[in-house]
């Protein structure tokens, strides 16, 4: 018996299947996150807008108000990946959904364009049910140095082999933080373009570094 390939980043990303297995009576916003569960482990919301359908019109604290619904969400236990970009999660929503007790064992994590700024990252830093993540994507979200460098003190990312942060702001000390650290020993693939690393004595910390001997990939510009 052959084994079902796993979806690379890209097949998630576009995969448009739906999932309607889940019985219950849901209010319209649950049913569309229960629609959004793709591949039975997937949870992917891409844009705020998703939640147009169900009447909903204000989006002004939509990112807080999704983390809560999302945090509490008992369907969400057979969740593995969590794609959730566009979102406005912001650093509120971050920590809220950080302190969910219906996430385990998170292998995919994909937050990327979220406002979460620094303080929304360090929450996810110590999240211990993304202990077992394997690929983050963190792009465009704000981070600078500060985040950096909880990304590369954090507790919970020793398994991550794939960090994308394209576009935030982490500059010269974040490429430091990252180049010397020993939770992120395991990254084969890192995304750090447009993130005002100036320095070339940064660039080649990153390049050389002795912590990221796995590295297969790295942009950096």
């Amino acid at each position: 018996m052959t084994s079902k390939k796993l979806k690379n980043w890209e097949e998630l990303i576009n995969d448009g299947e739906q999932y309607g297995e889940f019985q219950g009576d849901y209010t319209p916003l649950e049913q569309t996150i229960i629609e959004a569960i793709k591949d039975k482990t997937v949870l992917k919301i891409q844009d705020k807008y998703l939640f147009s359908k169900t009447g909903k019109t204000g989006f002004e604290n939509h990112g807080v108000e999704l983390a809560e619904l999302l945090a509490n969400f008992q369907p969400l236990e057979v969740v593995r990946s969590i794609i959730i970009t566009h979102n406005q999660l912001g650093s509120e929503g971050a920590k809220i959904l950080c302190q969910s007790k219906v996430f385990r064992d998170i292998e995919y994590l994909h937050l990327g364009s979220n406002d979460l700024g620094d303080e929304g990252v360090k929450a996810v830093c110590q999240m211990e049910c993304f202990s077992k993540v394997h690929t983050l994507n963190l792009e465009c979200n704000g981070i600078t140095a500060e985040g950096a460098r909880a990304l590369a003190e954090s507790p919970v990312f020793t398994q991550v082999q794939s960090l994308n942060l394209v576009d935030n702001r982490v500059g010269d000390e974040g490429a430091h933080a990252i180049a010397n650290s020993e939770t992120l020993k395991n990254l084969t693939y890192l995304h750090l373009g447009g993130n005002r690393i100036k320095s070339e004595d940064a660039k080649r910390a990153v390049r050389e570094s002795p912590k990221l001997a796995k590295l297969k990939t790295l942009k950096i510009f």
